[in-house]
């Protein structure tokens, strides 16, 4: 190897594997969590805002937030293509509650798990969608919930899922309760962090 490879290998060794967004990494602590634990949610949730890393430490609190993450990404470098698939992208899934139903909390909390569990089925009949659900699962099953502003809005975000070919669902209510037959109650949606991004990125917290 000649000095300039060399000093270029020993240059890349040297760089962290994870450069964190610091002004949302500063966010974080602000609310009383550890800089490890902000670097892992920013991490899981794209690297993005504060608020969805957030979201993302209070949904893992039974997990070790306070170890550092290139103990996961260092854990992997020598593992097998099956592993390195695992932790070559990271995967989100995302919902999106239609806030001009006014549903209560409990029909929301129903609704989110209707959209998942289909969501989950239908990928799980597909062997390579399977693989990508095992490597969201393998990074923290990071789930967001989003506020939807109206039915038109679910169907035009489902639309544009679509057109991008990431898997989601459209909860169509069957009106037993609070909701009438056929309401637009949930969108879910799952793909690459960066991609549920661009349908989704734009929206608010739920």
């Amino acid at each position: 190897m000649s000095a300039d490879r060399e000093e270029s290998s020993n240059q890349n060794s040297n760089q962290p594997l994870f450069q964190p967004n610091e002004e949302a990494v500063s966010q974080i602590m602000s609310l009383g969590f550890s800089r490890n634990a902000a670097i892992r949610a920013l991490f899981y949730t794209g690297n993005l805002t504060a608020d969805q890393a957030a979201d993302w430490i209070l949904e893992n609190t039974d997990k070790n937030l306070d170890t550092p993450l290139e103990a996961d990404l260092q854990g992997t470098s020598d593992s097998s293509d099956e592993d390195d698939f695992l932790t070559s992208d990271t995967f989100k899934m995302v919902f999106v509650v239609n806030s001009e139903l006014n549903m209560g909390v409990g029909k929301v909390a129903a609704q989110v798990a209707h959209a998942a569990l289909n969501l989950f089925r239908n990928m799980m009949e597909d062997e390579l969608k399977a693989e990508m659900l095992m490597a969201w699962g393998h990074l923290g099953e990071t789930k967001i919930v989003l506020r939807g502003e109206s039915t038109l809005q679910l169907e035009t975000l489902a639309a544009q899922a679509a057109v991008l070919q990431l898997d989601h669902f459209l909860v169509q209510d069957a009106g037993h309760t609070q909701v009438a037959s056929g309401s637009r109650t949930v969108l879910g949606l799952f793909g690459k962090v960066e991609d549920v991004n661009r349908v989704t990125g734009n929206l608010k917290l739920l």
